[in-house]
């Protein structure tokens, strides 16, 4: 090879290497996006999980909250029925004289 020859391939080589430099560095950029992506989303996840910890404890003290209303319901059924029992065995006792 002579000069010319030898000129034109480093310049070649020149130019690729500047171009593979350049892509480097954009590599470079995506690779720390990516980074950061990844741990956003494991942030991300260790909060949903505290979410869904924290909304299983809500749905436990709404479940409790929604039957305190049907226990009561049930204890004053089991009052009124036991009223009017009491009432119409009193009735009947009176009938009958006792």
């Amino acid at each position: 090879m002579d000069n010319e020859q030898l000129a034109i391939k480093l310049q070649e080589t020149t130019d690729r290497s500047l171009r593979n430099e350049g892509r480097i560095k954009k590599l470079e950029g995506e690779s720390e996006t990516l980074r950061d992506l990844a741990t956003s989303v494991a942030v991300m996840a260790e909060q949903l999980k505290q979410i869904t910890s924290a909304v299983g404890n809500l749905n436990t003290k709404v479940d409790v909250i929604e039957a305190r209303p049907a226990k009561k319901w049930e204890a004053v059924t089991a009052a009124a029925i036991t009223a009017i029992v009491a009432a119409l065995v009193g009735f009947v006792l009176g009938r009958l004289g006792l």
